[in-house]
């Protein structure tokens, strides 16, 4: 039997609701027997009982195939032999109630799906037999995932459905949705390839935002599964638009809405065309602040200005909105996310007053609707309805020790037991912030105990005061103002800072290496002849609250480094009204599918001799084309190369060219895009450097020239490089498969081309950077010979390998394992080098 061929079927059934015998038929073998594969769109079941643990399990399997492709459930086939061996058994008539069935699913899901039952006769050599059949429908790609609104509790207290778990199929089982790839599945057209059983590929949807960077946030986000969870059901829920995040300060409400907008920009969901993220924290503004890089910045103080900034991003112009009344704004702002369905963060609504953040609370729920929804953060008060609002705990157990393990590691101190990590965890109640607090006063120089003393009994935010002063007293007048000037700001340059300061390029860097010694500031660097400086959000918001006193007349100079900063940003900003409404009634014809429309809007402005240049009258045409289902890969890449060169670097923008390419395009036009990408962030991102990295391996792949072939393997090891030192969990073993593939192949080729010093040297990196595999000892061995050869190894080289072999027996014997014989080896190598001819030419020289 063609399985290929039978899926393909059984799918087109799925998709026109078909309940007839001949869904049957494509899976009963000429012996009788079904045939012995249950997967992705269907499964077989002996029968049903009506109980409400079966009920459980039953819907357990509706959900996830109703999330996935749709299915079916065939009943009356038992399983005689487990995964080989399926029998027709029958089931007795009128086995379910269907009524009753979709009762059940209402209760737990809080909505009715189309469920078709059907009984067939089926004639075998036991007689006439009934199979029960029935039909799931695919979810629609309009509609949200749909996850249960309480848990599903069996009779032994066991949970079968877990409230606000994503359920999908993989192959023969219903899985919860745990990552990136399975929410991007979600969100999907999740077309079924019956030849591969994968997804086709389509071009995925691309939602702008405004996020700040991440490092300033949340360099480094633990867990919270559970509530992101949580949010992702809340999408789905028809009565309730607007959320709350409430917790303690410290707690990281802020980093779980940082990441649910991550999670949705990241998956391509179709719900929302824009995530807004608005924050009321003074010290997250971003002097050379441009909207589209996404970097830190104050957008409301109250109400009023909180309207404003959301009617100006879903296209009003500025002009309009200043002469808007407080009503003509909340109208302005329904009906632009009416126009424009949007994912709206308000950050931080309790900075105002208790009077303030009602209004707030009130307004985004007349704002909001089923095409825009509101996500708030504040601190746990009595101003938010507890059922409109998920209360955000400590961390604790795995994800707690993982926290203090990576703070550990970024502040330069040991680990410690999870005896130690206990008590840290009932100290600092789980707080991300508080944590680090403690473990500063670590740094310090007390023992946990006594940083715990000094804790206890005082307010978190009084122990970080007296840590941070203790820290800021043994800095040097220069480097205190850099550090006020980076919290305040964000993350800046040596330029930049020169620019704020007046202070000349040597009192930066005296600063800038105080401040790093006692990990106030760290670096991002990306680009290295110009790395950017940055400090925690912890420390930026200690260092603003104690300004007045490490700085003389604070209020003036933070007053000042702000002018500095609006006259650079007044730099970067043009307002074109003309384009904006133009971008903003294409973005309407793209919500009707009027493309077309769009093009006619666009190109009739780039007539215009002032616009014909316009970088984002482009990027509105190359999104024309990208959205079009009728225009092909190859028209919509050259709308983004036109684009590009016009001068467009927006974000979004690179992130629909790389789409496409990946659908369409060369492993060198994807490197290029790369590439674009990062050089216009300036900066390190995980995000496009993974994606370097990949396509960079993927064109030596493509390569025959061993000149070219060694300069992408060189520059994937770059990327990846940079990449394992950030890199957690799952994406570090990525990673690092990766980077193993790559040293292996800059091996295989350099010797294949007696490319001897190359070769010599990529080992050694690779050994440098922790890849200690036996392999690349007996490689360090191997090249070593070629390396006496005056002719083929330049001096340098044999220099480098000689001292590397000289201490890498060490490496081995203070290792796992057992590679005493591979030491010996290295060992009687390095004494082979030592008294080589060639060393001993160098030492008369020397």
């Amino acid at each position: 039997m063609d399985v290929s061929k039978i899926k393909k079927e059984i799918y087109e059934g799925i998709l026109s609701g078909n309940v007839s015998k001949s869904i049957i038929d494509n899976l009963v073998r000429p012996d009788g027997s079904f045939l012995s594969k249950e997967c992705e769109l269907w499964d077989y079941k002996k029968t049903f009982e009506d109980t409400k643990d079966a009920t459980l399990k039953t819907l357990k399997s509706i959900i996830s195939f109703h999330n996935t492709y749709g299915g079916y459930l065939i009943f009356g086939v038992d399983e005689v032999e487990k995964d080989t061996s399926f029998v027709l058994s029958g089931v007795e008539k009128n086995l379910i109630d269907q009524q009753k069935l979709r009762g059940q699913f209402d209760r737990y899901f809080n909505q009715r799906l189309d469920l078709t039952y059907e009984e067939i006769v089926i004639s075998s050599d036991k007689g006439d037999l009934i199979i029960g059949l029935l039909h799931i429908p695919k979810r629609s790609k309009k509609n949200h995932s749909i996850a249960s609104i309480v848990d599903g509790v069996n009779s032994k207290g066991k949970v079968i459905l877990e409230k606000d778990t994503v359920y999908i199929r993989k192959i023969d089982e219903c899985k919860r949705v745990v990552s990136q790839a399975d929410f991007e599945f979600l969100v999907s057209d999740r077309h079924f390839d019956a030849e591969h059983g994968v997804p086709k590929k389509i071009r995925k949807n691309i939602i702008e935002h405004n996020l700040p960077d991440k490092n300033f946030i949340c360099p480094d986000f633990i867990g919270r599964f559970e509530i992101l969870q949580e949010l992702w059901s809340w999408l789905s829920d028809d009565f309730k638009y607007t959320n709350v995040l409430a917790a303690d300060g410290g707690k990281g409400k802020t980093s779980i809405a940082y990441e649910f907008s991550q999670l949705i920009i990241q998956s391509g969901t179709d719900l929302f065309e824009q995530v807004i993220w608005l924050t009321a924290k003074k010290q997250q503004f971003k002097a050379v602040y441009n909207q589209y890089v996404g970097v830190p910045e104050t957008h409301y103080k109250d109400l009023e200005t909180l309207l404003k900034e959301v009617c100006l991003r879903t296209g009003y112009l500025q002009d309009e909105v200043s002469e808007f009344t407080l009503q003509q704004l909340q109208r302005a702002a329904r009906d632009g996310l009416a126009l424009i369905p949007s994912f709206v963060v308000v950050d931080d609504i309790d900075s105002n007053s208790p009077e303030e953040q009602k209004r707030i609370m009130e307004i985004a729920r007349s704002i909001s609707s089923t095409s825009s929804r509101v996500l708030m953060t504040t601190r746990a008060n009595n101003i938010y309805s507890s059922d409109s609002s998920i209360l955000v705990p400590g961390l604790r157990g795995k994800e707690y020790i993982e926290l203090v393990n990576t703070l550990c590691d970024a502040i330069g101190l040991p680990n410690f037991n999870e005896k130690n990590i206990g008590k840290l965890n009932v100290a600092s109640e789980g707080s991300p912030l508080f944590t680090e607090s403690i473990l500063r006063l670590c740094k310090l120089g007390l023992s946990l105990e006594g940083a715990i003393e000094d804790w206890s009994g005082k307010s978190g935010d009084t122990v970080r005061e007296a840590a941070l002063r203790k820290e800021v007293s043994e800095l040097s007048p220069e480097a205190i103002k850099i550090l006020l000037t980076i919290c305040y700001v964000g993350d800046l340059s040596r330029s930049e800072l020169h620019q704020y300061t007046d202070f000349e390029n040597s009192e930066v860097n005296i600063a800038l290496e105080q401040l790093g010694n006692l990990f106030l500031v760290s670096s991002m660097g990306f680009i290295e002849e110009e790395p950017r400086f940055e400090s925690t959000s912890s420390i930026s918001k200690l260092v603003l609250s104690i300004a007045n006193e490490i700085v003389p007349n604070s209020e003036a100079y933070i007053k000042r480094i702000r002018e500095i900063g609006e006259g650079l940003e007044a730099n970067t900003r043009v307002h074109i009204p003309e384009v904006g409404a133009a971008v903003r009634q294409c973005n309407s014809l793209l919500a009707a599918e009027r493309f077309s429309d769009s093009r006619n809007t666009v190109r009739a402005l780039i007539k215009k001799p002032r616009f014909k240049e316009n970088s984002d009258l482009y990027f509105i045409l190359a999104k024309t084309d990208y959205e079009d289902p009728l225009v092909s890969d190859e028209v919509a890449r050259k709308s983004f190369v036109e684009a590009f060169i016009k001068g467009q670097r927006k974000p979004a923008f690179f992130e629909m060219w790389y789409q496409t390419e990946v659908n369409s395009g060369s492993s060198r036009s994807i490197l290029e895009v790369c590439e674009s990408a990062l050089r216009s962030i300036g900066k390190f991102d995980s995000q496009w450097a993974e994606r370097c990295a990949v396509a960079n391996y993927n064109q030596a792949s493509n390569t025959k020239n061993y000149e070219n072939k060694v300069r992408y393997l060189v520059s994937c090891y770059g990327q990846l490089s940079k990449l394992l030192k950030i890199s957690k969990r799952g994406k570090w073993e990525e990673h690092k498969q990766l980077s193993v593939k790559v040293v292996d192949a800059l091996w295989d080729e350099s010797m294949n081309n007696s490319k001897y010093e190359i070769a010599g040297s990529a080992i050694i990196n690779a050994v440098n950077g922790g890849d200690i595999r036996s392999v690349n000892f007996n490689r360090m061995i191997e090249v070593s010979h070629f390396f006496v050869d005056e002719k083929l190894v330049s001096e340098t080289a044999f220099r480098e390998l000689r001292d590397n072999l000289e201490w890498a027996p060490q490496i081995l014997r203070s290792g796992a394992g057992n590679r005493e014989p591979l030491a010996i080896k290295l060992e009687q190598t390095y004494r082979n080098m030592k008294g080589s001819m060639r060393n001993k030419k160098l030492k008369v020289t020397a």
